[in-house]
């Protein structure tokens, strides 16, 4: 709705400058907040406070963002920050704020909060928002939007941290432990890597291509993102878990929790990846004709949420074995693929090479993760997850097929296969809930 009532440039330049912030945002917690998802577990074992590290972080990130909040506001009075960004900046406390507390729900093993409230309640609220104040003629529609939706997010989950944590300080006894900051440092690096990698790409379209592209661009991620959001749900489940198996227990309980969570994650992605690779043209459409530029980039970026979601998900496994450093290793080594890929494909196939440029990467980091596993002679792997692969491979041919022009379905074609994909994961589904 963002896309078709703002149009491509608007929508390009606030998908940009909303990825921005995200980045300014994740960097000002310092890593903690993903940290806490390893430590909160951990306390139990070794009798600390149950509530140990969550206050601690909370301040330490609300701090770095307001500081840097007051930045961003005093240098729009010179030319180097636009007027427009400091609308944007204003939500940095609360996005800061918000990661911490949602990642103590997380660690506390109960991710489902953080889903209801990150996934559903914000992901509407805002965009409604947004879309209401751009009727009543409100300027900066977009950044208050924002805003609101971060105010509300903030306030649900600083609720449901106090009824977990009752008995919890709001001012803690002393600073977060070495044990976190040393633990939560790489992380921290590999998070402001990793926002630089998701934006890095949308930023050289818009470099190479211009405002209309990114925006058409933007639209893709979002929709491609909601893959991606899928397998956010399940990898707050794994940290915690692995991080409360000792050595022995690794190599006997580590495959089934992490077989079950990817099967889980990627039959749902299959559902929508089939009905993506069918239907193109028509979603994008929603948002307007002008956003149906390339539709096939659309389909690549399919493909990249099922690798890094089938393969890839083992850096919650590495860092659930406390190996931060891994995957920061991991996030580098992506962040240069992409660019360098970024650089050569998309001055020449647009939004396309935008597209294989992820993929690319994606395929990079899952490998050197994987072999990092191996080498420690983890291997989550199990044989069940075979089905899943036949499903992508399935997928991948469906796509092959039809933007090579050597099928071509009408309408009622494509909803009949779509019908029959649907059915046999359906049956699959039965099948495995009386077997397993």
């Amino acid at each position: 709705m963002l896309a078709r009532i703002f149009g491509t440039g608007e929508f390009g330049i606030f998908v940009s400058t909303q990825g921005l912030l995200l980045t300014i945002a994740r960097a000002s917690t310092l890593g903690l907040d993903i940290g806490l998802r390893w430590y909160l577990p951990q306390n139990k074992l070794h009798k600390r406070p149950v509530y140990n590290g969550i206050m601690e972080s909370f301040w330490i990130s609300v701090a770095v963002s307001l500081f840097v909040t007051v930045v961003i506001i005093l240098g729009s009075f010179t030319s180097l920050i636009s007027d427009e960004l400091p609308y944007y900046a204003i939500s940095l406390v609360f996005y800061s704020g918000m990661y911490v507390l949602s990642s103590s729900s997380e660690g506390n093993r109960k991710p489902w909060i953080s889903i209801f409230i990150n996934d559903f309640v914000i992901a509407v609220m805002a965009p409604l928002v947004s879309i209401v104040l751009h009727y009543f003629d409100i300027p900066h529609a977009l950044p208050f939007g924002l805003l609101f939706g971060q105010v509300i997010g903030f306030t649900l989950h600083a609720k449901a941290v106090r009824k977990q944590f009752k008995n919890m300080p709001l001012v803690p006894p002393g600073l977060a432990s070495k044990e976190l900051v040393l633990y939560s440092a790489p992380l921290g690096l590999t998070v402001l890597v990793g926002n630089l990698l998701q934006r890095s790409t949308l930023w050289m379209v818009l470099f190479f291509l211009g405002a209309e592209a990114s925006g058409v661009y933007a639209l893709m991620m979002t929709l491609a993102n909601g893959l991606q959001t899928i397998r956010n749900g399940f990898n707050p489940i794994i940290t915690p878990v692995v991080s409360g198996m000792d050595e022995s227990r690794l190599k006997t309980d580590l495959k089934p929790v992490y077989s079950y969570c990817v099967s889980m994650a990627t039959m749902i992605q299959v559902i929508i990846g089939f009905f993506i690779v069918l239907f193109p043209e028509e979603i994008m459409s929603i948002a307007g004709k002008s956003y149906v530029v390339q539709p096939m980039a659309l389909g690549i970026l399919l493909f990249f949420q099922l690798v890094v979601t089938f393969f890839g998900m083992v850096n919650t496994v590495i860092d659930g074995i406390g190996k931060s450093v891994v995957n920061l290793k991991a996030s580098i080594i992506q962040l240069v693929t992409s660019v360098v890929a970024g650089f050569v494909l998309i001055p020449h196939l647009g939004l396309l090479g935008a597209a294989l440029s992820m993929l690319l990467y994606g395929i990079v980091s899952s490998v050197y993760c994987n072999v990092y596993l191996l080498k420690r002679k983890l291997q989550p792997y199990s044989s069940k997850l075979w089905a899943e692969i036949v499903w992508m491979v399935l997928l991948l041919a469906l796509y092959v097929l039809i933007n090579a022009q050597v099928v071509t379905l009408t309408m009622v074609g494509k909803i009949v296969v779509y019908v029959c994909v649907l059915l046999a994961l359906g049956a699959q589904f039965l099948f495995y809930k009386r077997k397993f």
